[in-house]
């Protein structure tokens, strides 16, 4: 959301960005469009060189493989030219003004200010992100290149514990964060972090199957009856794994809108109870990496990374690696708020 300019009786009257520039992105968006669609065979074909000869002796790539390229670089021309005509629409001054006016009001009534220092985006910010990049790339390249090592990959495995561990971490710091927000006074955000370490306690207990390869017990004989893989397990009974797909998704495309508003909050100096809920966008390329593991199969075309890693047999595979960075991800969002909870109760004095 971008922050609105606010006239003399406090009205918001535009959008920060001046509408030349709205303009300028929805033309280059349309135009950029229909110069992908007419050179679709030109970039197909070379995406699907760049696949077929990366290494020696690369396999060429079946025929489904290539209309998969076409078909994907086709709905990334149409893509452009929606973001572009969205683009067009918000170059509409009076569109900008209800936009602006509308989440005004939502940051007045949701979003109350709090006495702690914005952050910074420098140095130490972009560092940050980097090396969670490189953590993103490795996990990704590891566990597809090493995926049938059973000690590393396979169940029961390093990154199946690092889930566990980072679960857990998670739980504990989202239950400090808890009572150190009712020291603070904010109890009902306190409330929420207690339920996310309940959360996360749950997904480190799901993970290890409640204990069952620990102890060697027997599955009950109805959830063995229901479940995938015949475990003490929930998120493999039924759909249930479904939608844990699809929550890794849209969580992910949530908490990258989610970063951006929080951002764009704190480079204008504010920060509010609502940095408690909302995640930094240092995690941003951990949760791109979900993105790209996770979209779902029906949108497979136009997820152009994902085809060229198939492409060079390093496609997703499994669920080790999203679940490895999201254990990252709660863990760096846990401790950011049990950071920022200790800093207000110690500002506030309670």
């Amino acid at each position: 959301m971008t922050q609105s300019r606010v006239s003399s009786d406090g009205a918001a009257t535009d959008l920060v960005f001046p509408a030349n520039i709205w303009l300028s992105a929805g033309v280059f968006g349309i135009v950029a469009g229909v110069l992908v669609l007419l050179l679709n065979d030109s970039l197909s074909d070379r995406v699907v060189w760049l696949a077929e000869n990366y290494r020696s002796q690369a396999p060429l790539l079946q025929e489904n493989q290539v209309q998969d390229v076409s078909h994907g670089v086709n709905i990334w021309g149409w893509s452009g030219i929606l973001a572009g005509s969205v683009s067009l629409i918000f170059s509409w001054r009076l569109f900008r003004l209800k936009i602006s006016s509308a989440g005004s009001w939502i940051a007045g009534n949701f979003a109350h200010r709090l006495p702690l220092p914005a952050d910074h985006f420098g140095a130490r910010f972009f560092l940050s992100a980097s090396a969670i990049l490189v953590f993103a790339a490795l996990t990704h390249w590891s566990l597809s290149a090493y995926k049938d090592v059973n000690w590393f990959g396979g169940e029961d495995g390093a990154s199946e514990w690092w889930s566990v561990a980072t679960y857990l971490a998670a739980s504990g710091l989202a239950a400090a964060t808890a009572w150190r927000l009712r020291q603070a006074g904010h109890t009902r955000m306190g409330y929420l972090h207690l339920a996310l370490a309940g959360v996360f306690l749950l997904g480190a207990l799901e993970e290890i199957s409640w204990g069952q390869r620990l102890f060697d017990w027997d599955t009950p004989v109805a959830l063995e009856a229901v479940n995938q893989q015949g475990e003490t397990t929930i998120h493999n009974v039924g759909n249930v794994a479904a939608v844990i797909f699809a929550i890794f998704f849209w969580g992910s495309v949530l908490a990258l809108a989610g970063g951006a508003l929080k951002a764009r909050s704190h480079l204008a100096g504010r920060a509010s109870n609502a940095d408690f809920l909302l995640p930094s966008l240092v995690i941003a390329p951990a949760l791109l990496m979900i993105l790209i593991w996770r979209i779902a199969d029906t949108w497979t075309p136009v997820n152009l990374p994902r085809l060229i890693m198939v492409a060079f047999d390093l496609g997703p595979q499994g669920s080790e690696v999203p679940e490895v960075l999201l254990g990252l991800c709660i863990c760096l969002y846990t401790y950011s708020n049990l950071r920022r909870a200790s800093a207000l109760v110690k500002i506030t004095g309670t």
